[in-house]
C-alpha cells in the first residue's frame, strides 16, 4: 500500500511539469465588454495573449488566445475600411496566465501530492 502511495504522489507531483501551456480563449469582443472564454492548449512555440484593438486612441476589440512568440510585446499596424488601427499582444508563458480567474488543475497535483504524502506519514506515526 505504502509503495503504491508513494508511486501516486510522484505521479501527480509530475503532471504539471509535462504538461502543455494551457490558455483561455475568447474569438471577439468590443469595447471591454466580458465574452464567453474557453479553453485551449498552446503549440510549441506559442504563449498565452490578450490581443488588442484601438483606433483613433480608443480600445475597440480584444481577444485572447494563444499566439506565436514572435508577436510578443509588438504593435502591428493595418488599415480597414480607411481605418488605422494598432493591435497589440500582450503575452505571458504561465497557464492561464491571460486571466487571473482561472486556476488550472495542474496546479494543484502538487498540494494533493503533499496531502496524500502527509496522510501516509500520519498513518506510519
Amino acid at each position: 500500500m505504502g509503495k503504491l502511495l508513494v508511486l501516486c504522489v510522484a505521479v501527480l507531483a509530475c503532471i504539471s511539469l509535462g504538461s502543455a501551456l494551457q490558455c483561455l480563449k475568447c474569438s471577439f469582443t468590443v469595447f471591454d465588454i466580458p465574452c464567453h472564454t474557453t479553453t485551449t492548449t498552446c503549440e510549441a512555440g506559442q504563449v498565452c495573449a490578450t490581443i488588442r484593438g484601438t483606433a483613433a486612441g480608443r480600445k475597440l476589440i480584444m481577444k485572447r488566445n494563444c499566439v506565436d512568440q514572435n508577436k510578443c510585446n509588438r504593435n502591428d499596424s493595418d488599415t480597414y475600411l480607411g481605418i488605422n488601427y494598432i493591435t497589440t499582444y500582450n503575452c505571458c508563458e504561465g497557464d492561464f496566465c491571460n486571466s487571473a480567474a482561472t486556476v488550472p488543475a495542474s496546479h494543484l497535483s502538487l498540494p494533493i501530492a503533499l496531502a496524500m504524502m502527509g496522510v501516509w506519514l500520519i498513518r506510519l506515526l
